[in-house]
């Protein structure tokens, strides 16, 4: 799969739509970056790829679109920050579980993690279905 198909697709589904042309911005800026620099996607870094000041209703759409299981451009992740700044990727499942019970806890100590979501941020990265870099 190449950046190419994933703006047919886009096209063939979105165009017309308001978030199409940040979708296009964001296929097109990872296109272009080299798979050491791809790894981790913040949306401060989509917001400098799209020109927006700040995340907004259209951003988040396509982000939204580009994660999709349809299109599958970018996989959603997300990363905790401790009190120690020690970073630590959290599965999906795991910030799936607090979000819906309200607890989280700390992947090394065990123990319950007050504010969680302050420390917890999102960030994407590009699918096998780009060919990254190439």
């Amino acid at each position: 799969m190449s950046a190419d198909d994933i703006r047919k697709e886009l096209k063939e589904r979105w165009a017309g739509t308001e978030p199409f042309a940040l979708c296009l911005q964001i296929v097109d800026f990872v296109a272009k970056l080299p798979a050491e620099h791809s790894r981790m996607l913040t949306f401060k870094t989509m917001t400098n790829i799209t020109g927006k000041k700040y995340v907004d209703d259209s951003l988040l759409a396509a982000l939204n679109i580009l994660a999709s299981t349809r299109v599958a451009a970018l996989d959603a992740h997300a990363m905790f920050v401790d009190d120690d700044n020690e970073e630590h990727e959290i599965e999906p499942q795991e910030l799936a579980l607090a979000q819906s019970t309200g607890k989280f806890i700390h992947p090394e100590t065990g123990e319950e993690v007050p504010n969680y979501e302050e420390k917890v941020f999102p960030f994407f990265v590009p699918t096998d279905r780009f060919a990254v870099g190439k």
